[in-house]
């Protein structure tokens, strides 16, 4: 399983694209570097289901490109494997994240969503 944040994304990336056979999942936590081209994601992790992950204060951080990537490549993703997606936090009743939302007081409820996916 690969999980990256922020800028480890476009070398956790880079990684997946790499040696795919070693990816079995892919968690991307307000990844920098999502890739778009559906070439790239393809070759990414292989059939690797890809969960992405972005909480609040997205527009005020300058963030919506971000996220906007982040989703075009769980949607490429998704074509190979359903279980690919964005968790948007705020969309899931989540708030108050911030982009270290692993030190956010409510880290425990991420990370079980994360780990329910992870295990489905």
């Amino acid at each position: 399983m690969l999980l990256v944040h922020s800028a480890g994304g476009g070398s956790g990336f880079a990684v997946a694209q790499a040696v795919p056979d070693l990816v079995e999942r892919i968690v991307a936590v307000e990844p920098v570097g999502a890739p778009t081209d559906p070439q790239t994601v393809a070759e990414m992790g292989g059939d690797a289901p890809f969960m992405g992950v972005y909480g609040d204060y997205v527009d005020e951080r300058g963030q919506a490109g971000r996220k906007e990537a982040t989703q075009t490549t769980a949607d490429l993703a998704e074509e190979t494997n359903p279980a690919s997606t964005l968790l948007s936090l705020p969309d899931e009743g989540i708030s108050g994240n911030t982009h270290l939302m692993m030190q956010d007081d409510n880290n425990g409820e991420i990370a079980n969503r994360i780990i329910t996916w992870i295990g489905d």
